[in-house]
């Protein structure tokens, strides 16, 4: 009986001194060894995860070997991007590159700023966004239990198509992939019929032809190489598509001081105060990197914009105030939005 009771002894011993090793310091304590923080990111080939990389890198090389990251990413763990908020809450990842419009069932006031066609250009989404990124902090504070480090950006969206697109009556019967609330209810608007998919599975859907179309930025369709299965590049249509980069709250408070401002400092450097320039940069890429591998760009046609703005006010707009809380959202779109998308909604 001895020697099992010993044995049982040991193995606790080992697993509490496993615990000891392996834990985050408190804020100020010194650290004998790299901190490894798990980075989630929505996908590897995607544009803005050189980004992620970058910052990464140069938190790595301020910290002089405090701190090391270990990338994953949501198809890598079997997530869809529903699932972002449940395991930055949860401390299954340490950090998560959120797309706002992935968790916007779950916490729909988030959607805000998300909702598609609403901002004349790029400067009235920057004005709009330094309004909102206070709330959006907060939100990210009471809601996800995290911070907020930084946001990029990216860029307007496109429908990718596997065939034209060139006035309104085209998109009846289509089966287009959407990756948000919003753009479902935009899609079902125009007249076509919304899908959700994992955007790892939308080539598939296209090349079986389940799916017509998709929409997404023109970069993260040309990573994926939807033009090999798709023929036209419709669009844009302007969208303030967020991606905040997210890290437990529980881990940031047990992380040392000086690690916590160089996070931020470098997030600040790299990420924020480039993020419209990359978001520029990116979309020209994009649409330059499809039209050279052979698609046609077809811009919105006068009779398709101007259904876009009627959807988008009598249905897609006021479906988000209910979900998003009444009048409470409401008063808050008119405060920070309206002004720069140039309408109000009822309250």
């Amino acid at each position: 009986m001895k020697r099992p009771m010993m044995l049982t002894g040991l193995i606790v011993c080992l697993m509490l001194l496993w615990t000891l090793e392996t834990r985050l310091p408190l804020a100020g304590e010194p650290t004998k060894s790299p901190i490894t923080l798990k980075l989630m990111a929505i996908n590897r080939t995607v544009t803005q995860y050189k980004l992620w990389e970058e910052w990464a890198q140069a938190v790595e090389q301020r910290a002089n070997g405090r701190v090391k990251f270990e990338f994953t990413s949501l198809p890598e763990l079997g997530l869809g991007g529903a699932e972002t908020i449940r395991v930055t809450k949860t401390g299954v990842v340490d950090i998560a590159e959120f797309y706002l419009g992935y968790v916007a069932g779950e916490l729909p006031m988030v959607e805000m700023l998300e909702i598609p066609g609403m901002f004349p250009d790029q400067e009235a989404m920057k004005q709009a966004f330094i309004a909102w990124r206070p709330h959006l902090a907060k939100l990210i504070d009471e809601k996800v239990n995290g911070v907020l480090l930084a946001t990029a950006f990216q860029t307007d969206q496109f429908l990718f198509s596997k065939r034209p697109v060139r006035q309104m009556d085209d998109f009846k019967g289509m089966k287009i992939r959407v990756h948000s609330v919003a753009i479902a209810q935009l899609t079902a608007g125009l007249g076509a019929d919304p899908l959700t998919l994992a955007f790892a599975e939308v080539y598939t859907g296209l090349e079986r032809g389940t799916l017509d179309g998709g929409f997404t930025a023109a970069g993260p369709g040309h990573s994926q190489k939807w033009y090999e299965v798709t023929k036209y590049l419709v669009g844009p249509l302007t969208q303030m598509v967020q991606l905040p980069l997210v890290i437990n709250k529980n881990v940031w408070k047990r992380l040392p001081l000086g690690l916590q401002a160089i996070l931020q400092e470098e997030a600040e450097r790299v990420i924020d105060s480039r993020a419209f320039e990359l978001r520029e940069q990116w979309h020209r890429e994009g649409v330059e990197g499809n039209i050279a591998k052979g698609m046609e760009l077809i811009p919105l046609s006068p009779d398709i914009q101007a259904s876009i703005k009627e959807v988008l006010r009598s249905r897609v707009v006021p479906a988000w105030v209910q979900r998003a809380g009444g009048q409470q959202a409401a008063q808050l779109f008119n405060q920070l939005v309206g002004p720069y998308a140039g309408f109000t909604v009822a309250q």
